[in-house]
């Protein structure tokens, strides 16, 4: 950590908003002044929104930071990671853009993370799908048609891939489009939408790969899995997934997927159906 953030990130974790308050008044560069370490928050504003639960005194504190020049557009997307509710609502009522006109976005963040609520919230407040993993997970098959001119190429409303994490994603081409289709395949699923993953795998999206753009990169079956949505499940099984595949990161199943997010009963439909395929 930057050493000069260690006493503020320390009041904010212990929950001491007095002390907080005397140290940014005491030295206002805190306020606004970029980490120089790359293994660290950007700034204390993003560290202050990412604590959970929120912070006594979220408000005020924020607007200390609002005062002193801190960049709220990157706290807004800090917040929306963790569905910090009571920090985005605060930086949109003082008109931080929910709407980059490049980036990575609050929304784009509640999408990958799964934040139902929240992706509710921030659309009703304005917040724009710009992208054809966005219209998957939202399930609007005809924002999915969009994203492809009439001969099924896909245009540049399909956007390109992405991720919440700092660098280059490991692909070599972001419009690839295998790689967006089974993205975005993989975000219908995790959100439990067919009719967009049934729009998606008509269009040609690859049932069996490891999505790019996702830290744990699974498979459509693995993210339906993890979150419990048995049909889709079943559905994405009928149409050829296998249920013997590993993911990319942990190496694991569909079916340990189902375990850790405490899915038993899935679990071990998932388990006996891999374990007839010989896996």
């Amino acid at each position: 950590m930057d050493p000069r953030f260690h006493a503020a990130q320390q009041a904010i974790r212990d929950d001491q908003p007095e002390r907080l308050e005397a140290l940014l008044r005491a030295q206002p560069e805190l306020r606004h002044v970029a980490s120089e370490d790359p293994r660290d928050h950007p700034n204390l504003l993003n560290c202050l929104v990412l604590e959970l639960p929120p912070r006594r005194d979220l408000r005020t504190l924020m607007a200390l930071f609002r005062e002193g020049g801190a960049d709220l557009g990157s706290a807004l997307v800090a917040a929306a990671s963790v569905d910090n509710r009571p920090a985005v609502r605060a930086l949109l009522d003082w008109g931080t853009p929910l709407n980059p006109s490049t980036g990575w976005s609050a929304l784009d963040e509640a999408l990958y993370w799964v934040h139902t609520g929240l992706v509710a919230e921030l659309r009703e407040r304005g917040a724009v799908v710009r992208s054809l993993r966005g219209w998957a997970a939202v399930g609007d098959v005809a924002g999915v048609r969009g994203c492809f001119d009439g001969e099924g190429r896909l245009t540049a409303e399909a956007g390109e891939l992405a991720w919440p994490f700092g660098g280059r994603m490991p692909v070599s081409d972001l419009r690839d489009r295998d790689a967006l289709l089974s993205n975005a395949l993989t975000y219908a699923c995790q959100w439990g939408q067919p009719e967009t993953a049934r729009e998606l795998v008509a269009r040609g999206a690859p049932l069996n790969a490891l999505a790019a753009g996702f830290d744990f990169n699974g498979t459509p079956l693995h993210y339906a899995a993890l979150h419990n949505h048995r049909a889709l499940c079943d559905w994405l099984l009928a149409c050829g997934a296998d249920p013997t595949l590993r993911d990319g990161k942990v190496h694991t199943f569909p079916d340990n997927w189902a375990a850790h997010g405490g899915h038993r009963e899935l679990s071990q439909h998932l388990a006996r159906i891999r374990e007839s395929h010989g896996g």
